[in-house]
């Protein structure tokens, strides 16, 4: 038994309403339950019940059992003083104002209905191999799926809005900058992309506007502040970034700290930190206004026309430094750019809008439409179990629900879930 169930069962009323009473015996009529408070205080605000010829209009507190009032401290918190009624599963002690006198006690047990009992334990508790709910998930109409999946897609971009907003404070209001690292961030995918994230933040877009139209300059910006240039020259190119960054540190006064080792291991060449910057210094050499473009681009395809940039002539025979490979060039393909999209560029974008003050969901929607879904072993099991995942919107709608909602086990929280315990 979880207090999430017992939630359940008192905000959608599913117990017998025949003869209820108190634990003390006295007659309750619920009138309105309330409503969920998901901050601090009581679990429901607002809530309606006739009791004793009179009608009480307050807070509700419920628990699993009622010890659990003076294991939560609420015997000290004066939020809890105006609890009309203590809703529990097992009612083991009283529970008293601070005069003294008892607090209304339901004890919910007697009046649930079993098979309301069994099935939620058949559907929720049982050890699932992936998700509570695996064995029932078809069961959940494709039409509500989507709909589902419009309401987590937006939590998760939101959910990301306290650290684009923490980011814009410390840059001074400066969205560019924010930009800026947040693209750095994911140039360097998850091995790299809290070490790029550090040396975006350490360098200062200034520098990089400074340096428009200088690949070469940024790069060696870029690159020296990341450790990639330490050590003996390992070719010409080498040595000629290590000179340009060595003026570049004086002049801009960098700091001596630098960003941890990036990382190579378990990466194909194509991701390796050398390519990944050499790309993204061209980015910026060729553009410095990169956000307000990209906040006034209606259609995804112009987003990629300007990111279409290939990292330099010597990297098409080079992963790393003084290391021959066959002639290729690193041009930003179209499978980067969309996680580039879907991890940095549309939540930006959702961002900026609430930002003002706009509703920036149709375009949030639109947008993800465009790009492929995503595949992992998460989203294959979602699949396999006959959940839509139709865009890279259904895929980040997916990863949001299991792990704010799966792994979390707020099962009644989700529509799937509580579509189950209806329907069934």
């Amino acid at each position: 038994m979880k207090e999430a169930f017992l939630h359940y069962l008192w905000r959608f009323q599913k117990f017998s309403k025949k003869n209820l009473r108190t634990s003390d015996s006295k007659l309750l009529q619920v009138l309105d339950p309330g409503t969920a408070n998901l901050g601090a205080g009581p679990d429901f605000s607002s809530a309606k019940i006739f009791m004793e010829g009179l009608h009480w209009n307050g807070a509700v507190e419920l628990h699993l059992l009622s010890s659990d009032w003076f294991r939560h401290g609420h015997q000290k918190d004066s939020n809890y003083d105006g609890v009309i009624l203590h809703v529990v599963w097992e009612n083991d002690t009283d529970v008293c104002y601070p005069n003294g006198n008892p607090i209304p006690t339901l004890q919910l047990s007697d009046f649930v209905d079993q098979k309301e009992l069994e099935l939620y334990k058949k559907t929720f508790l049982k050890k699932p191999l992936f998700v509570p709910c695996e064995a029932f998930i078809s069961q959940f109409p494709t039409s509500h799926w989507l709909d589902w999946q419009e309401r987590l897609l937006v939590e998760r971009m939101e959910s990301r809005f306290d650290s684009i907003y923490e980011l814009l404070k410390d840059q001074k209001n400066d969205w560019e900058a924010v930009l800026f690292i947040l693209l750095a961030k994911g140039f360097g995918l998850n091995q790299n992309g809290a070490v790029f994230f550090t040396m975006a933040k350490q360098i200062s877009f200034d520098k990089i506007r400074k340096l428009h139209g200088q690949p070469e300059e940024i790069e060696a910006l870029l690159m020296g502040q990341l450790g990639l240039l330490d050590g003996e020259a390992k070719d010409v190119y080498h040595e000629t970034l290590q000179n340009k960054f060595a003026f570049l540190k004086v002049k801009y006064q960098l700091p001596d700290s630098r960003a941890a080792r990036v990382q190579f291991a378990r990466l194909r060449p194509s991701n390796f930190p050398t390519v990944r910057i050499a790309q993204l210094a061209q980015l910026y050499a060729k553009k410095t206004s990169l956000f307000q473009e990209l906040m006034h681009h209606k259609h995804i395809d112009e987003s990629f026309k300007l990111f279409s940039v290939n990292a330099g002539a010597y990297w098409d025979k080079h992963y790393n430094f003084a290391v021959l490979s066959k002639n290729s060039p690193k041009k930003i393909t179209a499978d980067f750019f969309n996680l580039i999209v879907i991890n940095t560029i549309i939540p930006i974008r959702f961002a900026y809008a609430n930002f003002l003050g706009r509703i920036g969901e149709a375009d949030l929607f639109e947008w993800f439409s465009k790009v492929p879904n995503e595949r992992n072993n998460i989203l294959k099991k979602f699949t396999d179990h006959q959940a839509p995942n139709i865009n890279a919107g259904g895929s980040q709608a997916l990863l949001h629900l299991y792990k704010e909602y799966c792994q979390q086990k707020k099962c009644l929280s989700c529509r799937v879930g509580f579509y189950l315990m209806k329907s069934t």
